[in-house]
């Protein structure tokens, strides 16, 4: 069976799962378990391995990967301050080298399973949990895992970790001891029907080591850590090594099972994208997901790949696809108006640049959870009514009556219907053409902005737009920045618009406020970039961190959706289904893919092997060392994935930049 067959079969039958859901397929509580979903019981038994790994992979040789970042000066992932080097990063995903209470099940909407803890244990009414740390459990210096470190971690992490941490557990009272390897999470209330899960997530720390350095700095101290790889080597900026760990303390559980199969990973830093391709060419490092249609498209017909030593996939996976969107900056008051947002949609020809630079590999994004059964279709079901009738009278008109859909074009590059319907708008909203200058007719400020980027090569895809724009007399402006301005200034709310978006998962949740929320709008580091400030936004939110089974949850996205899309918070884009993947074939990968697919080099790092060619192909080789080539890579967005832990929010906007 093809990957596609599989990773299509395995959503299928997620959401067959989803849709017998109902409140008494609700997560197990009142005694302790080895796993918890959402939604019932998890798949997978207390001593059965993930099956989207191979138990049979051996275990040797050396991962090169490119970094996904130009620079690193930290090894501190949790701080606001300072860009974490590559492998660090962890929050909720199976990280190798800071761990979690829990690991995620990726082939299951949400479920978790014990790492760190043997057993974990909700309260009938949904309010605590409780872990028992493995006796076994150790940081890499020896010392053991204690329930004092996981009090530390959580109180640390909320008192001086990044803004996310805060607004995540802002459900949870306290932790307490317990016993001498239990640890319980005290919650305000039973209400958050995922925060047992959520609280899984957490890192564990060392405690001792964080006394002695401060969590909101960065530090080139190498953290006392339980993963199973350590810092073995790095050159600030260049390079990282980690050497797996032969007495790591998890090896023979069942959830790392086929897992870390490296005896070395190095992430190489490269400061131009070019060059960064040029090196995967020649062996510099070992695979590429290629976020560029064009490259895709016609830049692999190199001899490594028509001679069969590069293999390229592409592999579809089950989860929403990422909401690559313009993000405006309703802070700034030309952009607060719906109809002005609507008319900006209108000027964007997706249809055109599909045809003329995206070689037809794209698809215009009309949902925040497109791909999935979240997505909302078709006028709204009696049981979405439940929900949006109390909020008719704050939410578009649009949204009891029309299915929302993307304006379409002919493909022509000359969208004049739509260019119509956008100047009406703009009319309606109180700007009109002076001297070939939309201006406010209140204000008389001239309609200017300016897009901030880090990816120069998005021009083609902006600068498109800017010319629509200009019919209407809307001057824009496109300012290329490096990454840590950008950085400073997606924290502060500091732009006019900029490329972002959203990557929603199939079990939304805590996650909505950080995007959504009136209180995230004005704290600086939240993912609310665009400054939504909206109550009906904001009930919705709290239904759907109330449901109590899995329709409930699919009923309130639905709605969520309608209310999103019909307001244009975000100028939505395009993306696709599936993950671009071009490796070395000195690689091996499981049979079958999770549901989350490939969506990041760490689960080539996680799940995958050194086939018994490897010495043959030249995957190994040395990259270049000069200073002109020296590895920092203006992918950027992968930059935002691991290097903008600084804000984390970044990280999953930007980590599947399209262009």
């Amino acid at each position: 069976m093809s990957k596609t067959a599989w990773a299509k079969m395995l959503l299928g039958a997620a959401l067959c799962t989803a849709a017998l859901s109902s409140p008494t397929h609700a997560m197990v509580r009142g005694k302790p378990v080895h796993g918890l979903s959402l939604y019932g019981e998890p798949k997978y038994g207390p001593d059965q391995p993930f099956d989207y790994r191979n138990i049979e992979a051996p275990k040797g040789g050396a991962l090169h990967l490119e970094a996904p970042a130009p620079t690193f000066d930290s090894f501190n992932a949790f701080a606001r301050k300072g860009v974490p080097a590559a492998g660090l990063s962890f929050l909720g995903s199976n990280g190798m080298f800071v761990e979690g209470l829990t690991i995620y099940g990726e082939d299951e909407p949400f479920a978790h399973y014990c790492l760190l803890c043997e057993t974990m244990e909700v309260a009938p009414d949904n309010t605590w949990i409780e872990f028992t740390l493995r006796a076994e459990a150790r940081f890499h210096d020896g010392s053991p895992v204690t329930p004092e470190d996981v009090i530390a971690s959580f109180d640390l992490l909320r008192e001086k970790g990044l803004p996310l941490h805060k607004l995540y557990w802002a459900d949870v009272d306290h932790a307490e001891k317990t016993g001498p390897l239990k640890v319980k999470f005290v919650f305000k209330t039973g209400d958050n029907s995922e925060l047992p899960l959520i609280i899984g997530e957490l890192p564990v720390i060392n405690k001792k080591f964080w006394e002695a350095h401060d969590l909101a700095n960065s530090t080139l101290d190498v953290p006392v850590s339980t993963g199973p790889y350590k810092i073995d080597s790095f050159e600030q900026g260049r390079f990282i090594v980690f050497k797996r760990d032969p007495n790591y303390w998890g090896k023979d559980l069942a959830v790392t099972r086929g897992s870390y199969n490296f005896d070395e990973i190095r992430y190489d830093y490269y400061r131009d994208d070019t060059v960064a391709f040029e090196a995967f060419k020649t062996g510099g490092y070992d695979v590429k997901l290629e976020n560029t249609a064009r490259r895709w498209a016609t830049g692999y017909d190199f001899p490594a790949v028509t001679d069969g030593r590069i293999k390229k996939e592409v592999i579809e996976n089950g989860t929403p696809i990422y909401a690559q969107a313009f993000t405006y900056n309703m802070r700034r008051a030309k952009f607060a108006d719906r109809r002005v947002r609507e008319a900006l949609n209108l000027a964007f020809d997706f249809e055109s640049l599909n045809k003329t630079i995206f070689y037809g590999q794209y698809k215009r994004v009309r949902s925040y959870f497109q791909n999935s059964d979240l997505e909302a279709k078709g006028l709204p079901t009696q049981d979405e009514l439940k929900y949006l009738e109390p909020l008719r009278d704050k939410v578009p008109a649009e949204v009891f009556t029309q299915e929302f859909n993307q304006p379409t074009t002919d493909g022509t590059g000359n969208p004049r219907d739509n260019l119509l319907k956008a100047q009406q708008l703009l009319k309606d909203a109180g700007w009109d053409v002076v001297n070939g200058q939309l201006t406010n007719k209140k204000t008389g400020e001239a309609f200017t902005f300016e897009v901030i980027e880090v990816q120069a090569t998005l021009d083609r895809v902006i600068l498109p737009w800017f010319q629509n724009l200009e019919k209407l007399g809307i001057k824009g402006t496109l300012r290329v920045i490096d990454a840590s301005q950008i950085v400073n200034r997606m924290t502060d709310y500091d732009f006019d618009v900029t490329v972002a978006g959203v990557n929603n998962s199939l079990s939304p949740g805590n996650e909505q406020n950080d995007f959504w929320s009136s209180g995230a709008a004005e704290r600086p580091g939240s993912r609310n970039y665009t400054g939504v400030k909206d109550p009906a936004v904001d009930a919705l939110i709290v239904q759907m961190l109330k449901a109590p089974d899995r329709q409930t949850l699919v009923t309130i996205s639905h709605a969520l959706d309608r209310v999103l899309t019909w307001n244009y918070y975000l100028g939505l884009m395009y993306s696709n289904s599936g993950d671009r993947l071009a490796y070395w074939t000195k690689l091996q990968h499981p049979d079958r893919f999770p549901l989350t697919g490939v969506q990041s080099t760490n689960a080539v790092a996680m799940n995958w092997w050194i086939g018994s060619a490897a010495a043959q192909t030249p995957g190994n080789a040395t990259p270049p060392s000069s200073a002109a080539e020296a590895p920092t890579s203006s992918n950027t967005r992968w930059l935002l994935a691991a290097g903008l832990m600084a804000v984390i929010g970044i990280a999953f906007l930007l980590m599947r930049r399209r262009r």
